[in-house]
């Protein structure tokens, strides 16, 4: 039923070309040569996630973040840390992981959306997918499937008026089968409001 994959591809370090306030979540600035051997890792641990040599990726960014963190490096190790602790069916270090990408770059959007599908789907925390799912939408308020993702979330938790708003924004942004899960929450909370009236009668 959800519309973004759990994790996007693996992401490039763009440090280069930020500003230096970047460097500013250290309580030391890396030498130089650090931030480059960190670079180095995190191009070889995305050819290795390309590969799908999830393994190797996973070493090559867990050096990489040790040597320099930076949200890509998190945002990577994240992806390679979940696809290894999905056959062991957990995902707590790829939630450390996606947090410390967040941490350091907090509009990391695909980085939220991540987490609120693994509180969703994995760890059955709907009000911490919420938590997650609202941010990336304010991010990207056009973003039909985060939409789409939070109302799907909401629907399961009841919340029918707040799901039908989403949903309606997602088939706005393009995503299809949301009008017809507008519809059904329409129909469910109408549904409800005639009960309620109903019960109220004396």
């Amino acid at each position: 039923m959800f519309k973004r994959a759990l994790f996007q591809a693996g992401r490039h370090n763009i440090a280069a070309s930020r500003s230096a306030h970047a460097l500013r979540f250290f309580a030391t600035t890396p030498d130089a040569s650090a931030i480059a051997k960190a670079r180095d890792l995190l191009a070889q641990g995305t050819l290795h996630l390309e590969q799908q040599d999830f393994e190797g990726a996973n070493a090559a960014f867990e050096k990489s973040v040790q040597l320099h963190p930076t949200s890509d490096g998190f945002y990577n190790l994240a992806n390679t840390l979940f696809s290894l602790e999905m056959t062991a069916g957990k995902s707590s270090d790829a939630v450390r992981a996606w947090t410390r990408c967040i941490d350091i770059e907090p509009h990391q959007i695909d980085a939220h959306v991540n987490l609120a599908n693994v509180y969703a789907l994995s760890l059955r925390d709907p009000v911490k997918a919420i938590e997650h799912y609202k941010i990336a939408a304010s991010i990207n308020p056009a973003d039909g499937e985060v939409q789409y993702n939070y109302a799907v979330v909401l629907d399961s938790m009841g919340r029918l008026e707040e799901a039908i708003e989403l949903y309606d924004s997602a088939s706005k942004n393009g995503i299809e089968e949301a009008e017809k899960h507008s519809r059904n929450a329409k129909a469910r909370l109408l549904g409800k409001r005639i009960a309620e009236q109903n019960a109220a009668k004396p």
